[in-house]
């Protein structure tokens, strides 16, 4: 038992001393350091759903819009740092799957290059899409609906959404047959405040 007083005064040191080298938050509200590691929505925020966290590089990203060159030339151009993502599945609630995505760049002006880019391509380059102003999304949200097409009984609503912070962006792309406007608000309140 005298043992254990000792150990855990160490890691109450070390810890605060980690705390002290730790880098100090950026000025223009982006992830210290800038281009740092990405904020991705935690797999507890989905209860019932399996998950996967994986890290995403420009490959990536362009291999899921229509104009790929497009994308790579704005995201070298923006200073694309670096992606992490969350990607959801099954469960009975309303979303069949889910996309959580955080995005870094060197600057948050680059970020929000990003999301302009997103707000005018994203109905075309990504998914099918009409943008929408639910009420109650935080500012800066742009939002993005997918409405099922009668002729496929595959099609399911769906919805994207991209927001900056700082030198980052969050972005959720999410699906199923029970997904509406209501619980996709919900869950970019939850991702938003992970930030």
């Amino acid at each position: 038992m005298a043992r254990t007083a000792p150990s855990i005064a160490l890691v109450l040191a070390l810890c605060a001393l980690a705390g002290c080298a730790a880098d100090p938050a950026p000025a223009d509200g982006g992830t210290p350091g800038g281009g740092g590691r990405a904020v991705v929505l935690p797999a507890s925020a989905l209860p019932g759903m399996t998950s996967d966290r994986s890290s995403v590089d420009v490959d990536g990203l362009t291999t899921e819009v229509t104009h790929p060159e497009e994308l790579r030339g704005l995201l070298e151009e923006a200073g694309f740092s670096s992606a992490e993502q969350r990607s959801f599945g099954g469960g009975t609630g309303a979303f069949s799957r889910v996309l959580a995505r955080g995005l870094t760049f060197d600057s948050s002006a680059g970020a929000a290059s990003y999301v302009a880019w997103f707000a005018e391509n994203a109905h075309e380059e990504i998914l099918t899409s009409r943008r929408i102003s639910p009420a109650d999304v935080p500012s800066g949200v742009v939002v993005f609906r997918h409405r099922p097409d009668a002729c496929c009984h595959n099609d399911v609503p769906a919805y994207m959404a991209a927001w900056q912070h700082g030198s980052s962006v969050l972005y959720l792309h999410v699906g199923g047959r029970r997904a509406n406007t209501r619980t996709f608000v919900e869950l970019i309140e939850t991702y938003d405040r992970e930030v």
